[in-house]
């Protein structure tokens, strides 16, 4: 896809005084482009999270961010390689082994890599963003994977005779409050990483809806020893 932005930065050297100032000017200014709407992005998941009652109406919520990664990048080619999938696996790690687990990590990644393709293969010139969300299991319980992502990229040499575009984005996990996930999403979600074959899906269906009628047992004990809650 390209190197961190702060990365190139630090990387310029003072051959060609005017062309080097030249580079450092465009990416100083390119970062603060990225990293006003990084900021913008990270307000709007903020409030999804301050406000979880009015998300519900719309979405299913996540319950607060447990891990968040931002990053920005200058881009090189008209096409950029497909960088959003190793930050999922450095959530999720890599899916090791034809077991079930194994199957349905990589169908999770391949369902988000789909998703995400078409935005990060449009050359197109201009300003672009995209933003979903995704409802997965993991350690036992439903996480939210929210990804937001903006784009600029350039018209022929356009802002930067070096770069192409930039390119930021965030990724959230968060984990789900079983209470508010209705029976139907979950198994309309959880069927969509399962594959095709009726065993796959039949074992994960099996495995899912243990945990989530574990979960919503947890929930209602919960409620009844602490009904000011």
């Amino acid at each position: 896809m390209g190197a961190a932005i702060s990365a190139l930065r630090e990387a310029l050297t003072e051959g060609d005084r005017a062309i080097e100032e030249k580079k450092k000017q465009d990416l100083e200014i390119m970062q603060r482009m990225v990293d006003a709407q990084l900021d913008k992005y990270e307000a709007d998941l903020n409030t999804k999270f301050l406000s979880p009652d009015a998300t519900a109406k719309t979405e299913v919520p996540g319950i607060r961010a447990l891990r968040r990664t931002r990053s920005s990048t200058a881009i090189t080619s008209e096409n950029p390689a497909d960088g959003i999938t190793g930050a999922i696996e450095s959530f999720f790690g890599a899916a090791g082994g034809d077991d079930t687990k194994g199957q349905l990590l990589n169908g999770f990644k391949k369902t988000v890599t789909t998703a995400l393709n078409v935005f990060l293969g449009n050359a197109s010139a201009g300003q672009k963003d995209e933003s979903k969300y995704f409802v997965y299991m993991h350690h036992n319980a439903i996480v939210r994977v929210d990804v937001k992502l903006w784009r600029w990229n350039f018209v022929g040499s356009g802002f930067s005779d070096t770069y192409k575009s930039v390119m930021g984005y965030i990724i959230c996990l968060s984990v789900v409050d079983i209470a508010v996930l209705k029976t139907a999403e979950f198994v309309y979600l959880i069927s969509e990483y399962a594959g095709d074959s009726e065993t796959e899906v039949a074992q994960y269906c099996e495995a899912m809806g243990k945990m989530y009628s574990s979960a919503r047992k947890l929930k209602q004990s919960q409620a009844i020893a602490s009904p000011s809650d």
